[in-house]
This record gives structure tokens, sequence and C-alpha cells, in this order.
């Protein structure tokens, strides 16, 4: 439970957009945290059947995590891909079906699994991979936040080829007469295929036989009790879904649930953990910082403040370190390292929910500011008081444990940092 409430309360945010592509750099200095507001995500694709826009970011030690936003039309196709690199998807909304090639025993075989707003799953890098969106009585678009983990070092214009290849373009580099040999057919064959213009990565589709099965599809998507889509999900443990499953956080200020390979036995050679955080109004995640993961979240709902505090980097006056304070909105990509504080708040009128993924890379335990488990109350309180220069009946008021310091109550806070950043500009 406790690795579980660090990774639910993240992603910090800090205001940054580099051409669509955020990067987090090694090397000395601070490792900062990046914002890249959804406007400015670099378009990959783009068709009347649907789109793709892309985000980077480079962890220190990690390599590159490449972000992709999908946005299908209905009775649309997203052509088959080879996987380069382990990717989690998320779906933010719509319907679909999602096929994956899978290999067992030396055989490759295929997996066709219906996916629905909330439904997050890996897949697998050497796997194809491609999505078909159901048809909409309400002509709602089926939107996939995809994550591609570890894709390799390189000019992030390229980044989307490093995270996949699009199979069509894998047959199309062979010379015509290698192919020929390698399938068995004729000239003419292997012509026609060559001659042909390239398709887009999304085009209309909409397959025979689903033109009768379409009504029979979204009837059994809506009539499937939350028991026994809990059961399915339970049985095949093929996919999550974070609206379905019991929080592991809850109270009314909001709630937060986050996905392991306790949950979905994919994860488990991936380093890494999905997670979702709800906020009510006027709350916030209680002052945190993680040490050994990296944070990349998504916002999907609603408007925020974050407060991030930076690290010392060894100031003349040792309290110079400053906190930032930053807006985000529906479609921001944040993405944060390790060892940052941080504290995120919804406004007085509205909710703020955001998804994400956590980068692993060790034991990742919680380094709680407030709480029962606060790092202050593992200080001995006089050596506390000197290195805060307060007296010692301060230090014992501001350990007294609160017992959820997860989400907590903050009304009007971040109206208060929204105003101190006018102020300050």
């Amino acid at each position: 439970m406790a690795r579980k409430l660090v990774a639910a309360a993240v992603a910090a945010f800090f205001l940054l957009a580099v051409s669509g592509a955020a990067e987090l750099r090694g090397g000395g200095g601070v490792r900062a945290p990046l914002l890249v507001t959804k406007e400015s995500r670099r378009a990959v694709v783009s068709t009347d059947a649907g789109s793709i826009t892309s985000v980077d970011v480079n962890h220190e030690s990690r390599g590159r995590y490449h972000l992709e936003f999908i946005t299908m039309e209905p009775s649309s196709l997203f052509l088959p891909v080879l996987l380069h690199a382990d990717m989690l998807f998320y779906v933010h909304s719509g319907n679909g079906r999602v096929h994956t090639s899978v290999r067992e025993d030396e055989k490759e075989r295929v997996e066709h699994v219906d996916v629905e707003r909330g439904d997050v799953s890996v897949v697998e890098k050497g796997s194809v991979f491609y999505v078909q969106s159901r048809p909409s009585l309400t002509e709602e678009s089926l939107q996939i936040h995809l994550l591609f983990n570890h894709v390799d070092e390189g000019n992030s214009e390229k980044a989307w080829n490093e995270a996949y290849s699009i199979i069509g373009d894998l047959i199309h580099g062979f010379a015509a007469k290698i192919l020929q040999k390698g399938f068995g057919v004729s000239e003419e064959t292997i012509q026609a295929i060559k001659r042909v213009e390239k398709p887009p990565l999304i085009i209309p589709f909409l397959h025979n036989n689903e033109m009768m099965e379409t009504h029979t599809w979204i009837r059994r998507i809506t009539s499937d009790t939350h028991d026994e889509l809990a059961k399915k999900n339970k049985s095949k443990n093929k996919k999550f879904n974070f609206f379905k499953a019991k929080p592991d956080v809850e109270n009314c200020n909001g709630w937060s649930t986050v996905l392991t390979h306790k949950d979905l036995k994919a994860l488990e050679s991936s380093h890494i953990e999905a997670f979702m955080v709800n906020l009510s109004k006027g709350s916030m995640t209680g002052p945190h910082w993680n040490p050994s993961a990296s944070e990349i979240a998504i916002v999907i709902h609603g408007q925020g403040m974050v407060q991030v505090v930076c690290p010392n980097q060894a100031p003349i006056d040792m309290y110079q370190c400053e906190e930032i304070n930053f807006r985000v909105k529906e479609g921001d990509v944040v993405a944060v390292p390790g060892h940052l504080p941080m504290s995120h708040m919804s406004y007085n009128n509205g909710s703020l929910v955001f998804v994400g993924f956590s980068g692993i890379t060790g034991k990742n335990s919680p380094q709680w500011l407030v709480g029962k488990n606060s790092v202050l109350r593992t200080i001995d309180q006089e050596i506390l008081a000197l290195a805060l220069n307060v007296p010692k009946s301060i230090v014992k008021d501001l350990v007294r444990s609160r017992s959820e310091p997860m989400i907590l109550d903050c009304t009007s806070c971040a109206e208060k940092l929204d105003e101190k950043m006018e102020e300050e500009a």
C-alpha cells in the first residue's frame, strides 16, 4: 500500500514548451520538470479519419519516453505497426477493439480486446499492433494515449519512427525481386503492391460484417454489469479499468488508484506503473516527492494549480530555493524526475483529474512532507528545531500527525497561487 500511495500522488507541472518535444536531460545542474501544453504537441498524422500528436521526454537515466495521442473517428482504422518498445496505452474516450500479436511457444497468435473509457493495458515490443474504432451512435471519437518505454536516443522529430514501424513500410522497403522470391508470388503481384500510393496511418474502415454487429456490440458494452466486467478483467488479466477499480485512497476530497504488476501481469517486465488521481473541488495532494520514479502525467479533466519546490544548488543563502507555481489544463503533458517536492490543487469551482505513468528505477518508497509518515518525524525534534531555527514547540505542532496526507481539503489554495502568479507577472 505504501508504494501505491506514493505513485498515486504524482505529476508536478513546470511551464515549458519546446516545439512539442519536452526533454529531461542528464548531466550536471537541476533536472527540471517540464510541461508541454496540448497546443504545443507535435503533429504526426492528420486526416479526416483521425489524427496523431506526440511528445518526447528524455529521462536522465532511463532513455527516452515517447507519448502519442491518437484520435480516431467512428469506423476508422489505425493501420498495423510493429512495436520497437514496450507500450502502455490508456483509453480516454470512445470504444474500439485493439489487436495485438502474442508469441507463445515459438508461435504467433492474435488477441482481440474490446476497450472503452478508463481501460489501460500493456503491449510488449516486437508485437504487431492495430486498432479499430467502433461505429458510434453518438459520433464519439476513440481517443487513446500511448506511452512507449525506453525509446532509443535520437532526433525527436523521428521519435515516432523509433517507437514503431508501419507494416506497409517494412514490405515496401525490400527490393521487388526479394519480395517475389520470398513470398513465392508473381512479379505482377509484387508490382501491384509497389505501385500503389502509401496510405495514411489512420483511414476510414468498417468491416463488412460489422454493420450487422454494431448495435449488438454497443448494447453488449452498455449492458454488462460492473461485476461481470470486473470478473472478465480479472480472469483474462489483459486490461485494467480505472473507473471500475476500487480506489487505493478515497475520501470527500477525491480519490486515487495505482496500477502495478499485481493488478496487471503484463506490467511485470515493463518497469512501469500507471495511476489516476481525481481531486474534488478545492482539494490538494499532500506535499511529497519520489526518490526512484520519474512521473509522466496527462491532465484528462479540469484545470488546476501546481507548486514545485526546486532543489538547492548551494546558494549563498540556504533558504533561497523558491517555489514555482503554474497552471495546468486538460490535455497538458507533464514530466517530473524524482526528488522534486510537489503539490497540486484543484480550483473551488471544479475537479482536476490526471492519468499518468511512473518509470520505476528501483524501490520507490513514499517520501511525505506531512502526515503520520512524514520524513520530518524521523528527525529528532530538537535537531529539527535547530535546522529550522525555531522553538521546539513549533516543531511539535508541525509534525502533529494527520491520518491521511494523500488527498486533503485546500479551499481557495489554487486561487491564491493563481493570484500570486498574476502579481509576479
